[in-house]
């Protein structure tokens, strides 16, 4: 049996293999983008074996009004320099996520 083949999916596995983390921005009205995006976080995490999370943000609490959709790595990596790396890029991620998208390193349609 195969891995997973949407492209989408495989951008994340990607991402999470080399970041632990994938983030994107939605307009609120695109419901079906961040369920697809979501849901493929999820297929993502189970194809590379790892315990992940998927957020998506409230638009009403954001400057500009999108929705961040945030896949993330969420299990102690073996490694304590690994590790650490994660536990601040996690925190980076959500401080970000709640700025103004200018302000944000992560930010990005």
């Amino acid at each position: 049996m195969g891995g997973p083949t949407d492209e989408l999916t495989l951008t994340i596995m990607r991402s999470l293999e080399i970041d632990w983390q994938w983030v994107k921005h939605f307009d609120p009205t695109d419901e079906t983008g961040i369920a697809e995006a979501r849901s493929a976080g999820r297929r993502a995490g189970r194809a590379l074996g790892l315990k992940i999370v998927t957020f998506a943000s409230d638009p009403a609490k954001r400057d500009d009004g999108r929705v961040v959709v945030i896949v993330a790595v969420n299990q102690p990596a073996s490694d304590p320099e690994d590790e650490k790396r994660m536990e601040d890029r996690s925190r980076l991620i959500v401080d970000q996520m709640l700025k103004r998208p200018g302000d944000s390193p992560i930010s990005g349609p």
